[in-house]
């Protein structure tokens, strides 16, 4: 029978952040997770979630939150930090959720939960990106610009100016253009808002 270990090795290879099921269904069971995660072989990095001490999983915290939601969208701060934009840095993960979509009853990650009811919100701009081997739904980076305008009550009007601001200033191939920002403005019944920052950093 193949050790444990291996299997999760195995595992790992596959994808730095292990789900328990998958380690159940390699024939490792729960109480030898247990032991190697007290013997510090293994990290428990959320419910359910682990690594071998020995690899770095990143933005786990992300990750767990897509298993656990998987209708869900990172928005507003969460994603402006994830696509390197701003100087604001967020202690809990955006999510948004549907509007009659339940609340999430987990503690960790912390949760700052958003919600719409425009189905348009969880598809126009919305990225899927793979970390640790897991695909996590992102909005796009105008698309996130777009939704701090929208919400500039919740992340404040600073935060959404600085993010385009950015934007403007390192426009380089496919960002040259403006259309998806216009697009997703309208989409989003801010259009009249953005405009003036718009112009002035044109």
């Amino acid at each position: 029978m193949r050790p444990p270990i291996d299997s999760l090795n195995r595992l790992a290879k596959l994808s730095p952040l292990i789900q328990r099921k998958d380690a159940l269904a390699a024939g490792v069971s729960s109480a030898t997770l247990t032991r190697l995660t007290r013997d510090g072989m293994l990290i428990r990095v959320g419910r359910g979630l682990y690594q071998l001490a020995d690899t770095e999983a990143p933005n786990s915290d992300l990750v767990e939150v897509s298993i656990r939601q998987p209708k869900g969208v990172v928005v507003l701060i969460s994603a402006l930090a994830f696509h390197g934009i701003g100087s604001h840095r967020a202690s809990e993960i955006w999510l948004q959720l549907p509007i009659n979509a339940p609340t999430p009853g987990s503690k960790w990650p912390p949760l700052r939960i958003v919600r719409s009811r425009l189905a348009e919100a969880f598809t126009e701009g919305v990225e899927v990106h793979e970390i640790g081997g897991h695909p996590v739904r992102i909005t796009s980076l105008d698309r996130t610009i777009v939704d701090c305008f929208k919400h500039r009550r919740l992340v404040g009007l600073e935060v959404a100016v600085e993010a385009l601001r950015e934007r403007m200033a390192h426009r380089s191939g496919a960002q040259r253009s403006l259309q998806n920002l216009h697009r997703y403005s309208h989409l989003m019944r801010v259009a009249r808002v953005m405009q003036p920052y718009l112009e002035a950093l044109a």
